[in-house]
């Protein structure tokens, strides 16, 4: 939600309610999503074990892992933003409503995402490879390897992380897209920070922060003051968006907030 329904008077405004809040929806997508991306790895490393048996490199299947992960995250990301958007106008006004805003997410970040993530998968067991071809470990040897890299621990790890972050994003995105249409009058964001021991410590300097709706937060980090529109906003790089758990309240001049 992060904007109730509003009064001329103003409302109260609870900023743990709703960063619990939004966190108890995102859970729900990101376990969907870290159980699918699982599925994704596995079936990767098992192709990729394949070919490598059959012509020691990586071609074919190498290939395969975008068009596996284009179909997990292209309707996570619908869902996502569609919820998300929802809560903040807090009604349906027609099924495509969000159509234009999830189209525009897809293009600007849901895109170099999925190549990313893909990249890195493949990265991963290119590295595998060399190393173990260097340390002539032998096609079977190396090709089980790949089939158990893309199953094991660190790759369950690695699901959990990619979902957090991914969701977190779009809803982020949702929220303070759909939010910068109400046209309310001197409307402003503040942000909220989970304040728990998994915190970061940046964050936690952050929460309350608040800023007009066209200003970007100042997010310091390691000495530099990274600008982000939002929490989850990439231009705050990896310390500050990777499993980042943060929200936004929309507030306006008339209303009370409490953070307690």
């Amino acid at each position: 939600m992060g904007l109730p329904a509003r009064k001329q008077q103003g409302v109260t405004i609870s900023a743990r309610k709703e960063v619990i809040e939004q966190n108890r929806v995102r859970i729900g997508y990101e376990r969907k999503l870290r159980l699918q991306l699982i599925t994704v790895f596995a079936e990767y490393g098992a192709e990729a074990q394949q070919e490598y048996e059959l012509r020691q490199q990586i071609t074919i299947s190498g290939r395969s892992i975008d068009i596996k992960l284009r179909k997990v995250l292209e309707p996570h990301y619908r869902s996502v933003i569609d919820e998300f958007g929802l809560r903040i106008l807090q009604y349906r006004k027609q099924e495509s409503q969000f159509e234009t805003l999830i189209r525009r997410y897809l293009t600007e970040y849901g895109a170099i995402a999925i190549t990313n993530i893909a990249n890195t998968t493949r990265a991963r067991i290119s590295r595998l490879i060399v190393a173990g071809e260097a340390e002539g470990k032998g096609v079977a040897v190396i090709a089980a390897e790949i089939f158990e890299a893309m199953r094991g621990g660190f790759t369950k790890i690695r699901a959990a992380t990619i979902a957090r972050t991914e969701t977190h994003n779009a809803a982020s995105y949702a929220n303070h897209e759909v939010a910068k249409t109400l046209n309310i009058p001197q409307l402003q964001k503040q942000w909220v920070a989970v304040n728990d021991p998994r915190t970061r410590g940046h964050h936690t300097v952050m929460n309350g922060v608040r800023v007009p709706m066209d200003e970007d937060f100042l997010v310091p980090y390691d000495g530099i003051e990274y600008r982000m529109s939002r929490p989850a906003d990439p231009r705050g790089g990896a310390a500050n968006v990777i499993n980042c758990r943060c929200a936004l309240i929309y507030v306006s001049p008339e209303d009370d907030v409490i953070d307690t």
